[in-house]
């Protein structure tokens, strides 16, 4: 079972697992941003104003990645439920380019020159 506590203002001490998580939320974000700003810097997608982003991505992989030991992952546990891991699939490397395809190629019509 799981049971609630409170903790002190500013006691971090008092809240080790939620520190942790937090620790290795933006330690993810900040290694997908060296990774991009090694691999694709002419796009400019290196900029620091783009902080939110790799964060808000790097918490999605933490709360589906499941646990070594225990196989559930945090999103399992919180819900109470099973999950086949079949969203992870769906994952890029953050920051790598991407192509959208236009509508005018889903129609089956003649495919055109790509446009970037």
């Amino acid at each position: 079972g799981q049971s609630q506590s409170f903790s002190a203002v500013g006691a971090q001490h008092q809240n080790a697992m939620a520190e942790q998580a937090i620790q290795t939320i933006m330690y993810m974000a900040r290694t997908f941003l060296i990774h991009v700003s090694l691999h694709w810097t002419d796009r400019g997608v290196d900029d620091l104003a783009l902080w939110s982003f790799p964060v808000k991505y790097a918490a999605w992989l933490y709360n589906r990645l499941p646990n070594r030991i225990t196989g559930l992952s945090p999103i399992e546990i919180a819900t109470r439920t099973k999950s086949n891991h079949k969203d992870l699939l769906r994952t890029h490397v953050w920051g790598c380019p991407v192509f959208v395809l236009e509508p005018r190629l889903q129609d089956g019509k003649k495919i055109p020159k790509w446009n970037r």
